[in-house]
């Protein structure tokens, strides 16, 4: 298979025949927020003092292609992937990340005929995290002991999962207990950060739970 993008489920290669020659996918930039110290020695950085973390810009890519189709081909060609992606939020794939994807609106920037040629450039201004193809799940059952303790490991962005318990159930998590019902919840006290997060479950023996978030990376 060509180098090219995967949009959704096109691969700009074996669909359209482009040739990726160049990409720029540019990391986000980081939402600073500084007070100058009109009397005293620099600034005071108030970054992160609204979330807690840091916030980012949206992250903006650019990518250029070969289109190698006969000339008469070329506007049937340009306007059916106009159709597909100019002004569409798509999910797109690098050749170089296939183990995470991009989502955000796109755009046909340009295109050239140059003889057999043809110059094409795509732009998309997506999320600042790029996503793991897949959500990531832990699922299980509480054992005879009566509780089970579940380690998840998150990337970057801050989540909060999707809990679905069959029975009711205790959860801790950083010191805190939440009582839930049989059912599917998203606790909003229930954060997932960067690194190992750990959740105590305790209920009934046989009591199944799944654990499921979707992972962003920078």
């Amino acid at each position: 298979m060509g180098r090219g993008l995967i949009i959704d489920n096109i691969h700009t290669y074996t669909d359209w025949g482009l040739i990726l020659t160049a990409q720029e996918m540019e990391p986000p930039k980081v939402k600073t927020k500084y007070i100058d110290k009109p009397l005293g020695d620099g600034s005071i950085d108030l970054t992160e003092a609204i979330i807690g973390d840091v916030a980012y810009e949206d992250r903006e890519g650019t990518f250029k292609f070969d289109l190698l189709v006969p000339p008469e081909n070329r506007a049937g060609l340009v306007s059916a992937m106009s159709s597909y992606i100019h002004g569409r939020m798509r999910k797109i794939i690098l050749p170089d990340d296939p183990d995470h994807y991009y989502y955000g609106r796109m755009a046909l920037n340009s295109f050239v005929g140059q003889g057999l040629i043809g110059k094409l450039e795509i732009e998309i201004v997506c999320d600042p995290y790029k996503y793991k193809l897949d959500p990531t799940v832990k699922s299980g059952s509480i054992g005879t002991s009566g509780s089970v303790t579940v380690i998840c490991s998150n990337s970057r962005q801050r989540v909060i999962p999707e809990i679905t318990v069959s029975a009711a159930v205790t959860i801790v998590f950083n010191g805190n207990s939440y009582s839930i019902s049989p059912g599917t919840w998203r606790l909003t006290n229930i954060i997932f950060v960067e690194g190992q997060n750990e959740l105590t479950i305790t209920g009934v023996a046989g009591t199944t739970y799944s654990i499921e978030y979707q992972e962003g990376a920078i």
